[in-house]
């Protein structure tokens, strides 16, 4: 059978137009692709203000402001970040040190991505008026801050099984984890915002514990707005002088 090359030229054209959909469903096998599948979702922005700052002893009182590269803390001094969606999306922020392991800072709990994060609304880490405390432990810390215009189901299904397990099963599903956060950001290197070189300051953050103190200001005075499209990722290491 012999087809005119009218009838071929319209096949062509159909088979071109039709492609990006199959290329969104191939897309969305993907578990940590960055807005899902479609380029509607993928392009998306991922517009959130965020603010990361500490609490320290300077000239005899306490001062607050914004973590930055030249900062030393010491053992007694406490940081503090806030988290507030101006668009909808996903903000991940995530602690690990060699002692405690990892553990997500924010959203509080996996399901609050479904039920309680809002925009306009101000999250607090740790929450309310809680600060994270320096003790006298040296070490590295680092801070892991990823945001994506959609959930990244493979990085969130690693962390469950990372808390779940136990012994030296936990051990090797955190390596794991932390390597998928560092993928994560390489992925897509299109979609990021330029590398930013990490935070390096004073102190040591052991077991992530929270003090409370009312007296401590709001911080949302020291906030940034950041806006990407379809995905951000930021790396914080606090280093003990």
């Amino acid at each position: 059978m012999r087809f005119s090359k009218k009838t071929i030229a319209l096949a062509c054209f159909a088979l071109f137009f039709s492609r990006p959909a199959l290329v969104c469903t191939m897309k969305g096998a993907l578990a940590d692709t960055p807005g899902g599948a479609c380029p509607s979702r993928l392009f998306s922005d991922v517009d959130f203000r965020w603010a990361f700052v500490a609490n320290s002893m300077k000239d005899g009182r306490r001062v607050t402001g914004p973590v930055s590269q030249n900062m030393a803390l010491k053992s007694g001094d406490k940081l503090k970040m806030m988290v507030e969606l101006q668009k909808r999306c996903f903000v991940y922020l995530f602690h690990f040190d060699e002692r405690s392991g990892v553990k997500l800072l924010f959203p509080y709990t996996l399901a609050q991505l479904t039920q309680h994060c809002q925009t306009g609304t101000r999250y607090s880490i740790p929450r309310a008026d809680g600060w994270f405390r320096l003790d006298n432990n040296p070490g590295k810390e680092f801070f892991y801050l990823i945001a994506s215009a959609s959930r990244l189901d493979g990085l969130e299904q690693a962390y469950s099984q990372y808390c779940s397990a136990s012994g030296q099963a936990k051990a090797v599903q955190g390596k794991a984890l932390l390597e998928r956060i560092k993928v994560l950001s390489k992925e897509h290197p299109d979609l990021c915002a330029p590398a930013e070189r990490p935070v390096t300051i004073g102190g040591a953050l052991r077991s992530v514990k929270a003090t409370r103190d009312s007296k401590r200001p709001d911080i949302s005075a020291f906030a940034d707005e950041i806006v990407s499209k379809g995905f951000t990722a930021r790396t914080y290491t606090i280093e003990h002088n």
